[in-house]
């Protein structure tokens, strides 16, 4: 099983990288829209209620409408840092 505070570092540093492609006001509106997620003005990632392998797909699956294939090479290149964290589907 895969530590929580992992995936909260993970979710972090993926909303801060879109942060810096689409902006801060859009990723951070779309971010906080994902249940379970307590996102800072920074897009720090500062709580998760509920199962966070689910809050990751759901902020990654929203990235992607966003993005599309720019948001999974980017989820892609940081799972590489968290090898404890599934990959979403």
């Amino acid at each position: 099983m895969s530590d929580p505070s992992d995936h909260q570092a993970l979710m972090s540093d993926l909303v801060k990288k879109q942060m810096v492609m689409l902006g801060p006001n859009l990723v951070l509106s779309k971010a906080r829209q994902v249940a379970g997620l307590t996102v800072a003005e920074d897009g720090t990632v500062q709580a998760i209620s509920g199962d966070p392998q689910k809050a990751l797909q759901d902020l990654a699956n929203t990235f992607m409408e966003l993005s599309g294939q720019i948001a999974q090479m980017t989820l892609n290149a940081l799972l590489e840092k968290y090898p404890g964290v599934k990959k979403p589907d």
